[in-house]
């Protein structure tokens, strides 16, 4: 009996490898499918991410405060912040703009913990793009490097939750429960 299922599983396994072997070989003979099928990887890969980053509303306040601009350009020492692997972090001082981290958009807070200095172009290529968990690490280790000693390196990717009960929540970390409630209007 152990055969016999053991057979069939065999020939399950060898026709699902043919079709899939057929199916691949019809892919590559075409190009433009390539592309098509590397496109729709992409978009599997962004709907993840916006579902498991997207759950967060909308800090009211989009923009950075000029202090808080002022604060995250020195913090920066005036310097774009970005770090490209070959050719490590940009030496732009001109123009620098202050840019969430965690985007504004994708339910990042407004606050100079999720904040950031670059230059237009690194703004720009950055666009809405959520930042993976081991970017934000390198991020924490390289800003020891050149933040003021004292400074809190890490990122808080999200502000504080506000329930409808009119009490906010105050948390560590992102994704952290809260600490202590707080009435909305105590700041």
């Amino acid at each position: 009996m152990g055969a016999a299922v053991a057979g069939l599983e065999m020939a399950a396994g060898d026709l699902v490898g043919a079709v899939l072997r057929s199916v691949l070989a019809a892919v590559l003979s075409t190009p433009w499918l390539i592309g098509v099928l590397l496109l729709a990887i992409a978009k599997v890969v962004g709907l993840g991410r916006a579902v498991v980053h997207g759950g967060h509303g909308r800090d009211p306040r989009r923009t950075f405060s000029r202090a808080e601009k002022v604060a995250l350009l020195e913090r920066a020492g005036h310097r774009c912040e970005h770090h490209s692997w070959l050719l490590g972090r940009c030496r732009e001082t001109e123009a620098l703009q202050a840019d969430h981290v965690h985007p504004h958009s994708r339910g990042g807070a407004t606050d100079v913990a999720n904040g950031q200095a670059l230059c237009r172009r690194h703004n720009r290529g950055k666009a809405a793009r959520v930042p993976w968990g081991w970017e934000l690490a390198g991020m924490q280790r390289r800003r020891r490097a050149y933040f003021p000693p004292g400074s809190v390196t890490a990122v808080v990717r999200h502000g504080p939750r506000v329930r409808s009960t009119g009490v906010r929540q105050i948390g560590a970390v992102s994704g952290a429960r809260a600490l202590r409630n707080v009435p909305v209007d105590a700041d």
